[in-house]
């Protein structure tokens, strides 16, 4: 159970910036020990590594903005029958006013 501000925040600018980041370091690694080490061989592995990390990278932007618009979605809903939306629940995909009671312990 999260808030309903985490759960709709979408930090997919930054996810980009730093999987495009990480895969261009991949792909330079590839190239840089392929002439270092006289094995050209590396410098495509460098380049699939690199597509791999890239299209991951697109892969978790896209999941964390579907996962934001479903919460979204689901504080919409919540308001529309008047209830606070204040924590949104992942697994039922609703959001409520109050948490569900957890177990307790003592």
């Amino acid at each position: 159970m999260t808030t309903v501000a985490d759960a709709t925040d979408s930090s997919g600018c930054m996810h980009f910036a730093e999987g495009t980041v990480i895969a261009l370091m991949a792909g330079a690694a590839g190239a840089y020990y392929a002439d270092e080490w006289g094995r050209p061989w590396l410098t495509a592995v460098g380049a699939v590594v690199a597509l791999l990390l890239f299209v991951g990278t697109i892969a978790v932007v896209r999941s964390g903005n579907r996962d934001a618009r479903t919460a979204r979605a689901a504080a919409d809903r919540a308001t529309a029958v008047g209830t606070e939306a204040t924590h949104y629940c992942a697994a039922c995909g609703e959001a409520s006013s109050t948490p569900p009671a957890g177990p307790t312990s003592s």
